[in-house]
């Protein structure tokens, strides 16, 4: 009986579990060539990625198809499907947290790292957190999230008309280039969570209905306490465009054009097309600050660079569980909305 008791709760626990796979034919893989994507000291601790990127490859070791477990929610015959495009520490808690939540209710996700892809062994120092532009890191992950979008549109197991894209901070930043240049036919809503105003820019029109999610407390690299992220503006001289995006802001304003003007924040961006009729909407969380599947609130610091050029900015990340269960209750209500 003892016997029996276990093997029926190995079992449950098991089928609860969301089916991680990475299904594909040889001819989908895409290694990088040698020489991709190298990494150029431009002040002490800090980096440029110069060079050709690589493409997404759906067979690298770090590509997560993760489908709902037996125990989930089921939404329809075939799931729906969120790709997850990671932020600038490369996928982390708050990513894993997204396609867990996500499973458990009946939505496959697509995880990848695309720094691993463009052949960096970054994992255990804080080199791509701390010491790389956004525009590198963004380039890198816009790239991969685009050839994430082509492959999953051909996969059987999953809904290719309700598609999702959810992107943090750098990702964030992705995302909303994302919701530029997919089809209407395949993805249903974009969410950017925590997008900086620096990178790549940000698109002049959209195709698809655009969700801009910040905390309240989000000052992820601010100066001051106060330096809230959706109302920061930064020099044009930080951004640079991304290989597959649309026309936007970094044609305009980038390192090579008006470098010394100033860009604009996520939220004057996101207001300027919402006043041309665009389906951009705002949503704003009390008691959240950076990544609110990140766990609890971390009022932390963060250096950038190192020796005489290094910079302290602030870096508050997390969210209260009440918060974090409200974003997840929002994202799945949106979900289900595409339903008919």
């Amino acid at each position: 009986m003892a016997v029996a008791l276990h093997h029926f709760r190995a079992c449950t626990f098991f089928a609860a579990m969301a089916f991680i796979t990475t299904v594909h034919g040889q001819s989908d893989c895409r290694p990088a060539p040698s020489g991709v994507a190298q990494l150029v000291e431009i002040r002490p601790g800090f980096h440029r990625v110069l060079g050709p990127l690589a493409e997404f490859d759906p067979c690298h070791r770090s590509v997560q198809l993760s489908m709902p477990g037996f125990f989930a929610d089921k939404l329809a015959d075939k799931p729906p499907l969120m790709i997850i495009a990671h932020g600038g520490n490369g996928p982390g808690s708050a990513e894993q947290e997204m396609a867990r939540r996500m499973n458990a209710r009946g939505v496959a996700t697509l995880l990848f790292d695309a720094y691993e892809m463009n052949g960096f062994q970054y994992r255990g120092t804080s080199l791509f957190l701390t010491g790389v532009t956004n525009e590198s890191r963004q380039r890198m992950i816009f790239k991969s999230t685009l050839g994430a979008y082509h492959w999953i549109r051909q996969n059987a197991r999953v809904d290719t008309t309700r598609l999702f894209i959810h992107g943090l901070s750098n990702g964030g930043s992705v995302a909303l280039n994302m919701a530029a240049v997919v089809d209407p036919a395949h993805v249903r809503v974009v969410f950017a969570e925590g997008a900086p105003s620096a990178g790549i820019g940000m698109p002049d029109q959209i195709r698809v209905p655009l969700k801009m999610v910040f905390g309240k407390m989000d000052n992820y690299g601010g100066k001051t306490e106060n330096d809230w992220m959706h109302l920061r503006t930064d020099p044009c001289v930080v951004n640079q465009p991304a290989e597959g995006a649309a026309v936007g802001s970094a044609q305009r304003c980038s390192l090579r054009v008006n470098p010394a003007s100033q860009g604009l924040s996520p939220y004057q961006w996101a207001e300027q097309l919402k006043a041309e009729g665009q389906p951009v909407e705002f949503w704003f969380y009390d008691d959240a600050a950076h990544g609110l599947l990140a766990g609890p609130i971390d009022r932390g610091m963060r250096t950038y660079g190192s020796g005489p050029t290094a910079s302290q900015r602030y870096g508050w990340i997390g969210a209260s569980s009440k918060a974090a269960n409200r974003f997840a209750a929002d994202l799945m209500s949106s979900i289900k909305a595409s339903y008919p």
